[in-house]
């Protein structure tokens, strides 16, 4: 990349001081109503329980009705609150003029409950799958001028659109992890060993179980591929003299490090999910307690003078993201119990909602009394926020889908969520590749739009495809 355009780059991108939380909260919020308006659209006059739509068709509508309006709310930012409004609006007068056979919201109670606490939930993945697509569109439009500077991620202190990415990949992680799924899987074991039993009549078999050493070898070698993902991003952006943003993870460290190394930490807490929400919390609150000592210091104003101090903001910032995920682990626990009724769900959703306000209320007294918001460093401030915003947008997710069943669930995000940090890589190649191939910041806004869809096409596309035929592409092990 040429020296001049790198350094004009670099410049755009830097010194951002972020936007307001309730702003970040109304541009998260158009995915979950996005997907109200697909279904409820869908419903009325597109009835696929009678006449299937074609999966091509399905396809292009649902990144019209879902994806699309996401995409113009992060470039028209203007236009977000009336997408938002407009939306519930149809979604309210549509089913009026609907046929009257046709029937939208509270559909099926039993293979809702069903679906509800079934493994594989599909409010569950649809919240997942654009949280990371979300993800994916902001980090190719940050190089557009379209894309609002505040949106960017923030130089030191602040909140904004792309600070919340990264926390909410690695929460909607925990969330389906293996240590969530905890007392679920231990639940139907226990089933399959009973039926087992009663169909021989013999006691059950001995279950080898690994030694602590054993699963911490397990997860350095699940964890391998990984870790060579970040290495290869690093000598790809350094050998092609890539623009880089050093305050954000430092001079060689990279996301795909920081999950490696939030994985590998995690061997060494094979605990109950109470236990490790509870070590989150330690975590957290004394990962601040450091910083306010001296820690914070040293990461914003030490200098780079060796390999530790060079990417001081992505090895200490691993405390707080490993701190999100084990918190994550708890929520999750209590996502995947088996509840009775669906006003069981109903009221496990509201508890959700009111959970959000509570971290929202911490983190509004941590922003007062005790330190502001840094993605930087992960402090207090930002997993208060990470968690606030995505229990709020999680339990609009399962409202939704209380209040309109599983019917016409989104393919795009069953196709995503099968691969998603697949197509999160994919996405970085891709970014790469537009940035070599053109002058993003000179780009106009026509451009830049044409591009930004283009390139969530291509993503949702791959996605599909690979789903369609029944591919996996695993990096790490959960």
């Amino acid at each position: 990349m040429d020296e001049q355009y790198k350094l004009e780059h670099e410049k755009f991108v830097q010194n951002n001081n972020g936007t307001t939380f309730f702003e970040t909260c109304s541009l998260l919020t158009i995915l979950p109503v996005s997907i109200l308006f697909q279904r409820v659209v869908f419903s009325c006059f597109l009835n696929s329980e009678k006449i299937p739509l074609p999966l091509g068709l399905r396809f292009i509508l649902e990144l019209m009705f879902i994806i699309l309006p996401f995409i113009v709310s992060v470039t028209y930012t203007q236009l977000t609150l009336f997408l938002i409004i407009g939306m519930l609006i149809t979604c309210l007068t549509v089913p009026l003029f609907a046929h009257k056979n046709i029937k939208i919201y509270f559909k099926n109670p039993k293979e809702l409950l069903q679906d509800l606490n079934s493994s594989r939930k599909s409010f569950l993945e649809e919240y997942r799958s654009f949280i990371m697509l979300a993800t994916c569109v902001c980090i190719l439009a940050v190089d557009f001028k379209i894309f609002p500077r505040r949106f960017g991620k923030t130089e030191t202190y602040g909140i904004s659109l792309m600070d919340i990415g990264v926390g909410s990949v690695v929460l909607s992680g925990a969330l389906v992890s293996r240590q969530a799924r905890y007392h679920f899987i231990k639940k139907q074991q226990h089933d399959r060993e009973k039926d087992k039993q009663a169909a021989s009549g013999s006691g059950s078999g001995g279950k080898i179980e690994l030694s602590r050493g054993a699963l911490v070898w397990h997860q350095l070698v699940a964890q391998a591929p990984l870790m060579v993902l970040g290495f290869v991003r690093m000598l790809l952006t350094k050998s092609t003299n890539y623009q880089e943003h050093v305050s954000e993870y430092g001079v060689h460290w990279n996301f795909f490090f920081t999950l490696g190394f939030v994985a590998i930490f995690l061997a060494f807490m094979n605990f109950s999910p109470n236990v490790n929400g509870a070590l989150g919390v330690l975590i957290i609150v004394g990962y601040q307690m450091l910083l306010q000592s001296g820690l914070s210091d040293y990461i914003l104003h030490h200098p780079r003078d060796s390999l530790l101090a060079a990417n001081k903001e992505g090895i200490c910032s691993i405390a707080g993201y490993l701190a999100i995920y084990l918190i994550g682990i708890k929520l999750g626990d209590s996502l995947f119990k088996t509840r009775n009724t669906i006003r069981d769900w109903l009221k496990y959703s509201l508890r959700l909602l009111a959970t959000s306000v509570l971290f929202y209320v911490l983190w509004y007294l941590c922003e007062i009394y005790i330190d502001k918001t840094s993605r930087r460093m992960a402090n207090l401030g930002y997993v208060l926020a990470i968690l606030s915003l995505n229990l709020f947008n999680f339990s609009i997710n399962i409202l939704i889908s209380i209040l309109t069943g599983h019917q016409n669930s989104s393919v795009i995000a069953k196709s995503v969520n099968r691969n998603q940090l697949f197509i999160f890589l994919l996405g970085n190649i891709l970014t790469g590749l537009t940035n070599f191939s053109m002058k993003t910041i000179y780009a106009t806004e026509e451009t830049a739009m044409i591009v930004i869809c283009s390139y969530t096409f291509i993503l949702s596309l791959v996605a599909l495809l690979l789903d369609y035929k029944n591919i996996t592409i695993k990096f790490w092990a959960k």
